[in-house]
C-alpha cells in the first residue's frame, strides 16, 4: 500500500522541481533580455554626453567654448524632457498590451533616433536647422528612454522572487552601466584614432552608427520573453485595465506619499549618476584642461567598479535590506562628494582615479537598489504609471540636466566645487525620503 502512496510522492516532487526549473530558465531570460536591451539603449543613449565637447564644435560653432559646452549639454537635457511623456504613453500601452511589448517598442525607437542623429547634416552644411534636428531626434531619444526603464524595472520586478528581488532587478542596471561604459569606451578609443578636427569633420559619427546592427540584436534577444505573470493574473482579476491617460492619472492621486518617496530616491541616485558618468569627463576635459582622451581614460577604471558592485550590493540588500544600503550610498556621496572633486583638481593621476572610484562605489550602493525599491511601492494597477511620472519627472527636472547645470554653476561662480554641492543637495532630499518610505525587502510586491 505504500509503494503507490511513496511513487505519487516522488512524482509530485518531480514535478514541482521541473515548473522550478523552467520557471528559473524563464526568469534568467528575462533577466537577459532585460539587461541586454539596456545595455544597447543606454551606450546609445549616453555616447552623446561623453562626445559633448565635440558636438558643441559640430552643432554650435558659432558660440564660445563655454556655452558650446553648455548648449551642448542642454541639447543633452532636453531628451530627459521627454521622458515623463514618454512614460506615461508606455504606460497607456503596457496595461492595454502588456509590458513585454513595450520593451521591444522603445528598443526601436531610440536606435532609430540615434541611428538619425549619426546621419544629420552639420551647423556648417544646414545652418540653424540642424541644431533643431539634432533636438528632435534627442526628443525621441527621450520617449524612448522614459518608457524603457520603467518597462525593464516592472517587467523584472514582477517576475523575480521575493528573497532576490533586488539582485535580479540590479542586473537591468549593471546593463544600463555597462552602456554607460560601452559608450565612455568607444568614445575612448575614437579620441585615440582621431585629432579633434577629424572628429568633428565626421568620426564622431561613428557610435551612432552602431544603433542599427545593436538594435537588431536587442530584438532577437528579446523575441522569446512571456508576459509578466502577475500583469496576466492581474488583468485576469480586473484589477489592471486599459484607461485613457487622464484616468490613469487621476488614479495616482491617493499615492502622492509614495510619488514623493520614489522621487527623492531618484533624486540621489540620479543627480549622483549623471554629474559622476555624464558630466565629470568633460569637466575633467574643459575645465581641469586635460586631452579628451586622458579625462575618458580616467574615467574607465571607476566605471568598471561601479559595474561590477552593483550586484554585490543588490546581494547585500536582499540580506539586510534596501534602505540601509540605499542610506549608506546617500551619506557617503553628502560626506565625500566636495573632497573628491578636491581631489580631482590635485593633478595627481592615482587621486583622481581613487575619487572616482570612491564616487563609483556610492553610486553602485544607490543603483543596486532603485529598480527594486520604486516599483515596490506601488501596487500593480497603478504601478507603471506611478513609477513613470515619479521616475521619470524628477529625471527630467533635476538628474538629466545635471550635466548643464554643473557646466552653467562652473562658468557663472568660476569654482570647480560647485558640482558637488549640487550632488549634496540631492543626497539631502534622497535622505528624507529613504528615512520616511518602508523597506519591503524579502516581501511580495503589493496587491500579490
Amino acid at each position: 500500500m505504500s509503494a503507490p502512496s511513496n511513487f505519487g510522492v516522488t512524482r509530485r516532487n518531480n514535478v514541482e522541481q521541473a515548473g522550478n526549473t523552467e520557471s528559473q530558465q524563464g526568469l534568467r531570460r528575462v533577466v537577459i533580455a532585460a539587461m541586454a536591451g539596456s545595455v544597447i539603449e543606454w551606450f546609445e543613449f549616453s555616447v552623446y554626453g561623453y562626445l559633448a565637447t565635440i558636438m558643441g564644435k559640430v552643432f554650435f560653432p558659432t558660440s564660445s567654448p563655454g556655452v558650446q559646452i553648455i548648449a551642448s549639454f542642454a541639447t543633452f537635457a532636453i531628451a530627459f524632457l521627454a521622458r515623463p511623456f514618454g512614460g506615461i504613453m508606455c504606460s497607456v500601452l503596457a496595461d492595454r498590451y502588456g509590458r513585454k511589448s513595450i520593451l521591444n517598442v522603445t528598443l526601436f525607437v531610440m536606435a532609430a533616433a540615434t541611428f538619425g542623429i549619426g546621419l544629420l547634416p552639420s551647423y556648417a552644411t544646414l545652418g540653424t536647422l540642424a541644431p533643431v534636428l539634432l533636438v528632435v531626434l534627442r526628443l525621441f531619444q527621450g520617449l524612448s528612454a522614459g518608457g524603457e526603464v520603467s518597462a525593464a524595472a516592472i517587467y523584472v520586478a514582477e517576475r523575480s522572487e521575493n528573497h532576490n528581488r533586488t539582485l535580479m532587478t540590479a542586473w537591468v542596471e549593471v546593463g544600463a552601466m555597462a552602456g554607460f561604459l560601452a559608450g565612455a569606451l568607444v568614445s575612448y578609443v575614437l579620441h585615440l584614432m582621431f585629432d579633434d578636427a577629424t572628429l568633428a569633420a565626421w568620426g564622431w559619427r561613428v557610435p551612432f552608427y552602431f544603433a542599427a546592427p545593436l538594435a537588431l540584436i536587442g530584438l532577437y534577444i528579446r523575441r522569446r520573453l512571456e508576459e509578466s505573470q502577475a500583469f496576466v493574473d492581474a488583468q485576469k482579476r480586473g484589477r489592471v485595465e486599459p484607461a485613457t491617460i487622464l484616468k490613469q492619472v487621476a488614479r495616482l492621486v491617493g499615492y502622492k506619499k509614495h510619488m514623493l518617496q520614489a522621487a527623492g530616491m531618484v533624486i540621489v541616485t540620479n543627480i549622483t549618476l549623471f554629474t559622476v558618468l555624464s558630466y565629470i569627463p568633460t569637466f575633467l576635459n574643459r575645465t581641469l584642461h586635460l586631452s579628451g582622451t586622458d579625462a575618458l581614460a580616467i574615467s574607465l577604471l571607476p566605471m568598471l567598479v561601479l559595474v561590477l558592485l552593483i550586484p554585490l550590493f543588490a546581494m547585500l540588500a536582499d540580506r539586510i535590506g534596501r534602505k540601509p544600503v540605499m542610506i549608506a550610498g546617500s551619506l557617503a556621496v553628502l560626506v565625500l562628494a566636495a573632497p573628491s572633486f578636491h581631489l580631482l583638481q590635485s593633478g595627481n593621476l592615482i587621486l583622481q582615479v581613487t575619487a572616482l572610484v570612491t564616487l563609483n562605489v556610492s553610486l553602485a550602493a544607490l543603483t543596486s537598489c532603485i529598480f527594486a525599491q520604486v516599483p515596490t511601492l506601488f501596487p500593480i494597477k497603478v504601478r507603471f504609471m506611478a513609477m513613470s511620472v515619479s521616475y521619470n519627472v524628477t529625471i527630467a527636472i533635476f538628474a538629466g540636466t545635471a550635466p548643464m547645470i554643473d557646466a552653467w554653476l562652473i562658468e557663472k561662480t568660476g569654482n570647480p566645487i560647485t558640482p558637488a554641492y549640487y550632488m549634496i543637495l540631492g543626497c539631502v532630499v534622497g535622505l528624507i525620503a529613504l528615512l520616511s518610505s518602508t523597506d519591503q525587502t524579502g516581501q511580495p510586491m503589493k496587491e500579490e
